[in-house]
């Protein structure tokens, strides 16, 4: 487990580089995002401002070819109203053509029955910057349109005194809705706010409700010309704002930038979530190969080496890794194992086989006998009054004795399926296949004379030198291996009771010869 949290934090840094750069990746892109947005905005405006600077003119102009066409001042009411409604339907901005008489009563009008009202101005005037004798109001409800509108009044002079007046007045609605027309960036919101910063008309175009309050409205009053940005209703947004030309009314525009700031959210998230999937797949792929390759052989060998550390008799493991350590550790520990296994079935002073060793031999030989297979022939030997020995020479020169006799009596079991082994103390058991009692004697007489011959001397033995006793048995198909090394034992003890140095056993199933 250790391991595979380790490899996810370690691709998890290998990747933090990619996606801080990502990261700031998308932040860039959002700042670019909202400066293009800022730019498109500016340049609205700007296409705004001259579309009111074309209108403005338009209305002027038209003021001027009023005054100096004797068409309109020298005909009957009803011919000059119909002159004007034709002349304003030539300008979808134009909501009302109108001449007044210098006392402000409608002479005539592009709206039919007006003729004779009188006209009153209570709002402030603006002269034009264009002709010293056009003023402009500010968006008001005109008193003969009863619609909301941008007045303009054009004085007509005949030297000093007035003549007459040219009303000519804007659609306000008509005029917020062509300036939306020009606007490359989604608008959520716009309004025409007078000096004051009340709301003339405004639009909302995206849904949900008004988010320009108060306090908003009075500030962006003091503006001119400008982008910037503000936070409205809790969401962020970009402020257009354009102060019209002919009057001291503002033209408002908003731009949410939640889309923006949402887009930009949405790539982070992307950016995010593909660098989790990457490393996911990433550590799972580097994981599972971590597991074949390296942490599953890691496993092996380690479960190996426990068993060796406990003592154990381990399995011999085959690894086959692109990693040669491995092999190299695998080889190792797979001679280490049978090392120890040869160490554990090895007697430690003599070099032949111990006790542990006998009994898995017997198992085995067990096994043939119960398969019908045999007979199988057991010896046990003892060497002849080697206590006193020990007592005499030492435990040193004992274990030399000792050395000496196993390695005689491994001559004489060097055949396939035979063992000689150390039975215990100064006892030895040799288990060759004979079936004939006589050779197994005879075999077993030509040990003993080797062992006489060996010539050391062992003064408290009535024979003068180290000898050995040997007591031996058949062990038949039936039967069992522990049953001939009783009857092995039982041999022995005759040999030793019959003066030591001698064989005894079986001379077929059931009898013995001394």
């Amino acid at each position: 487990m250790r391991i595979r949290l380790v490899v996810v934090i370690v691709i998890s840094l290998c990747l933090a580089p990619f996606l801080v750069q990502q990261i700031l990746m998308a932040k860039r892109e959002k700042a670019e995002s909202l400066e293009e947005m800022e730019r498109s905005l500016r340049t609205s405006l700007e296409r705004v401002q001259d579309m009111l600077l074309e209108t403005q003119a338009d209305v002027e102009n038209i003021a001027s070819s009023i005054s100096i066409s004797s068409s309109f001042q020298n005909t009957s009411p009803e011919q000059c109203s119909k002159r004007l409604s034709s002349l304003k339907d030539l300008y979808t901005s134009i909501e009302h053509l109108t001449i007044l008489t210098p006392q402000a009563i409608v002479y005539c009008s592009s709206i039919a029955g007006v003729d004779g009202n009188l006209v009153k101005n209570t709002g402030k005037m603006f002269k034009s910057v264009h002709n010293n004798d056009t003023y402009w109001g500010e968006p008001q409800i005109s008193p003969i349109a009863r619609t909301l509108v941008i007045p303009s009044a054009t004085i007509i002079r005949n030297d000093l005194h007035v003549d007459y007046m040219v009303i000519a007045s804007l659609k306000a609605e008509t005029i917020l809705n062509k300036a939306l027309n020009l606007f490359d960036v989604t608008l959520s919101e716009a309004a025409i706010i007078g000096a004051e910063g009340d709301i003339a008309v405004s639009k909302l175009i995206a849904p949900g409700q008004s988010v320009m309050e108060d306090d908003f409205l009075r500030r962006s009053a003091n503006d001119f010309l400008g982008v910037r940005q503000e936070v409205l209703g809790g969401e962020p947004y970009y402020v257009a704002v354009l102060k019209l030309p002919m009057n001291d009314s503002r033209l408002l525009f908003l731009s949410s930038l939640k889309t923006a700031n949402d887009r930009a959210w949405n790539q982070l998230k992307g950016v995010v979530l593909t660098s989790v999937i990457e490393t996911v797949m990433l550590a799972a792929m580097i994981m599972f190969l971590a597991e074949f390759f390296f942490i599953r052989n890691l496993r092996r060998i380690g479960a190996l080496a426990g068993e060796i550390s406990a003592g154990k008799p381990g399995q011999r493991i085959s690894v086959r890794s692109p990693i040669a350590d491995f092999n190299r550790l695998t080889s190792a520990l797979n001679l280490m194992v049978d090392t120890l296994e040869d160490t554990s079935r090895q007697d430690a002073l003599t070099g032949i086989a111990n006790r542990r060793a006998l009994d898995s031999h017997l198992g085995e030989c067990d096994q043939r006998l119960a398969e019908g297979k045999g007979p199988m022939a057991v010896a046990m030997i003892d060497i002849d009054n080697f206590k006193l020995f020990n007592d005499r020479y030492g435990h040193a020169a004992g274990d030399r004795t000792l050395q000496s006799v196993g390695q005689v009596l491994r001559r004489f079991g060097k055949r396939q399926g035979e063992m000689v082994a150390r039975y215990g103390g100064e006892e030895f058991t040799l288990i060759i296949s004979e079936s004939d009692p006589d050779l197994f004697r005879a075999h077993l007489e030509a040990f003993r004379r080797s062992i006489e011959d060996l010539n050391i001397p062992h003064p408290d033995s009535p024979h003068g030198r180290v000898t050995v006793s040997i007591g031996y048995a058949m062990a038949q198909p039936g039967s069992t291996m522990q049953q001939a090394i009783e009857r092995a034992d039982e041999a022995l003890y005759r040999s030793k009771d019959g003066g030591r140095n001698r064989t005894s056993g079986e001379l077929h199933f059931g009898q013995y010869a001394i």
